[in-house]
This record gives C-alpha cells, structure tokens and sequence, in this order.
C-alpha cells in the first residue's frame, strides 16, 4: 500500500494528496492489487478520465456542503486529523477526476471515514461493508 500526505482538505470528504495517484492503482479491483495482477486498459478510461490523480473522495460519506456552518465545521475537523499527515487508503474506482476511497491516517489507521461519521460531521451514503 502506498503512503501518500494529505496537502490540503478541500470539503469535509474530499483532500489533496501528494504525490499523485496513477489511474492503474485507482482502478485496480482488491483481487488485482492483491496478487499483482495489472489491469486491462479501455479506450473509453483513457478519455474519461485522467492520467494522474491528486484528490480522494472518502467513499460513502456525504459531509455537509462548504460554505455553509456545517460544512465548515466538517473541514476544520478534517484538517485537524488530517492535513499534511501521511494516509493511506484502499480505492474503490474514480469519480469526478477524483479516486473514490476508503482512508486511513499512518501509521496509526484511524479510519476516517468512520471518523467524520461518528464524530456527527459526515452522514454514510450508503452503509459500509
């Protein structure tokens, strides 16, 4: 698993990360990433999205829009556990030039996602598995 720092938090479930995030490691299924296994390539992937991605979406979260009283809250404790700390995460495919993901902070894998959930910054979309 690669180790990336968070740069920046952009909402309460999205942040910048650095380096960048090849689109090969972004679409890998947990199968392939497991044993190694390069994935096949589609004409219509190369000409949806990019090569190279710096955002993450916490997957199935929704935090309250920026801007608004709530959604400023989400980032402010966002960036408390986050910003400018090494993650890592588990992608589950890319949405909006952005990789979709589960996320940890390193090395002590707290489990953000759960974490903006819990703490009554974020909501589940859809539950997890």
């Amino acid at each position: 698993m690669q180790t990336h720092v968070v740069t920046r938090v952009i909402d309460g479930d999205t942040v910048e990360v650095s380096p960048e995030i090849p689109r090969r490691t972004a679409l890998q299924t947990p199968m392939e990433r497991l044993i190694g296994v390069p994935i096949a390539e589609t004409p219509t992937q190369r000409l949806e999205s990019p090569n190279m991605f710096n955002k993450i979406r916490l997957r199935n979260i929704d935090a309250p829009e920026s801007g608004t009283p709530q959604g400023e809250k989400a980032i402010r404790y966002l960036k408390q556990f986050l910003e400018g700390k090494p993650v890592t995460f588990k992608p589950v495919g890319i949405s909006h030039d952005r990789v979709v993901a589960d996320v940890w902070r390193y090395p002590d894998h707290a489990f953000i996602n759960a974490i903006m959930v819990y703490s009554g910054h974020a909501k589940w979309s859809h539950p997890p598995r």
